[in-house]
C-alpha cells in the first residue's frame, strides 16, 4: 500500500467522519468517509488528497487526487471530475498503445474504461480533458 503522506482525506476536518477535527485521533468509524465541501464519498480516504487539506478553505481548490503508480516515488494524479482513477490494471495504453501489466484506468461514460501504462500518459490525457484546470499536486510527474 502506498504511503502518500499524512495530508490525506482520512485526517481532513472536511471529512464528515472527523466532525471538523483535523487529524482526529478518534474519527467516527461508523460513518462513511464523505467530503463535505465537495459532496462526494471517498472510498480510499488514506490515499485521496486535495489542496484544501493544506488551506482549510471551504471553497474547493483544484481537483481531488489519488495515489498514482509508484514511479521513483509516490505520485498524486487528479481524478477526472468525480471519477477516481484505478490502479493495478493490465491492458493497452490509450496514449502509446503499449501493452502493460500494472497501470491505470479511468471509467468513461458508455464505453470501456481508458487504460494508461504510466502516470505521465494518464496526465497527458487528463490535461486534454481539463484544459482550463491545473493539477499542482501532480507537477513532479512531468519530470519522469
Amino acid at each position: 500500500m502506498p504511503n502518500g503522506g499524512p495530508d490525506n482525506c482520512s485526517t481532513c476536518g472536511f471529512n464528515r467522519r472527523n466532525r471538523g477535527i483535523w487529524r482526529n485521533p478518534l474519527p467516527d468509524e461508523g460513518q462513511t468517509s464523505f467530503c463535505e465541501i465537495r459532496s462526494i464519498s471517498v472510498l480510499m480516504d488514506h490515499f485521496t488528497y486535495c489542496q484544501n487539506w493544506h488551506s482549510h478553505t471551504r471553497k474547493p481548490i483544484g481537483p481531488i487526487y489519488a495515489s498514482g503508480l509508484y514511479d521513483g516515488g509516490y505520485r498524486r494524479i487528479p481524478w477526472n471530475s468525480a471519477i477516481e482513477p484505478e490502479q493495478g490494471v493490465s491492458g493497452v495504453c490509450h496514449e502509446c498503445a503499449a501493452v502493460f501489466a500494472d497501470g491505470l484506468q479511468i471509467a468513461v461514460v458508455e464505453r470501456a474504461p481508458l487504460q494508461f501504462c504510466s502516470n505521465l500518459h494518464y496526465m497527458q490525457w487528463w490535461q486534454r480533458q481539463n484544459p482550463d484546470e491545473q493539477a499542482p499536486m501532480s507537477e513532479g510527474i512531468w519530470e519522469h
